[in-house]
């Protein structure tokens, strides 16, 4: 009986032998494949971009509507593409990679004329303009940059009197104070006095309405001069 069960156990050992030593050189196969093959290359990083927003506002003489503007792109920036921007308004931000050429052109309306073609914020830059056209070439940078173009009607338009824009005038003399009320628009209105130790007497502590508030054109503006410290 020990006789037969060893038999059989060096037979199933025999059958098994094959099987293992498969398993064995498969696993040693993709080990050494593993090893041997390079390592999965990185995605390519995206290349850098900015952003360019462009506005439509207009002065001295005033312009209503919606204008067209047209950006020509390589195509592998996307081509051309056309945006319509009312009057004191902005597009949203679009993006391009930098270093690239951009040509943007205004539809100009008959009889307007654009004054100004300007870039601020980020660091995209107008290479050149051509005012007469409508149009300006500009080399996308870094950041978040603004394109404003200035338009204006055509002669003849009537131009709105500038409002009054209550300007800082804080620690100046009356006098200066006034000649600063004037470039602003602004006209002095009641002069009252109080006690001040931030301002010597004779200074400008303080205005109403309050610096930066805007009024109609020539609106009065009260000016508070220093007493000096209270005894």
């Amino acid at each position: 009986m020990r006789l037969r069960r060893s038999f059989h156990t060096a037979q199933v050992q025999r059958r098994l032998l094959p099987v293992t030593l498969l398993t064995v050189l498969a696993a040693a196969t993709a080990a050494a494949v593993s090893a041997a093959a390079p390592p999965a290359p990185k995605p390519a990083a995206a290349p850098p971009s900015g952003t360019l927003t462009f506005c439509n506002v207009s002065a001295p003489r005033p312009v209503t509507g919606t204008f067209t503007y047209t950006v020509s792109a390589p195509a592998s920036q996307g081509g051309t593409q056309t945006f319509s921007i009312a009057v004191g308004s902005c597009s949203g931000r679009v993006f391009w990679n930098q270093g690239v050429t951009l040509t943007v052109t205004e539809n100009v309306p008959a009889g307007d004329s654009v004054t100004a073609i300007t870039a601020s914020g980020g660091a995209s830059t107008i290479t050149s303009t051509n005012l007469a056209a409508g149009s300006a070439t500009v080399l996308v940078g870094s950041g978040e940059s603004v394109v404003t173009f200035t338009t204006q009607g055509p002669p003849g338009t009537p131009i709105p009197p500038r409002p009054c824009k209550v300007p800082n005038v804080l620690g100046l003399t009356l006098a200066a104070a006034k000649a600063a009320l004037k470039r602003s628009s602004c006209t002095l209105g009641l002069v009252t006095r109080a006690y001040s130790r931030s301002y010597p007497a004779g200074g400008v502590v303080g205005t109403k309405p309050a610096r930066g508030t805007v009024l109609a054109h020539n609106a009065r503006v009260g000016i508070v001069l220093s007493r000096g410290p209270k005894p």
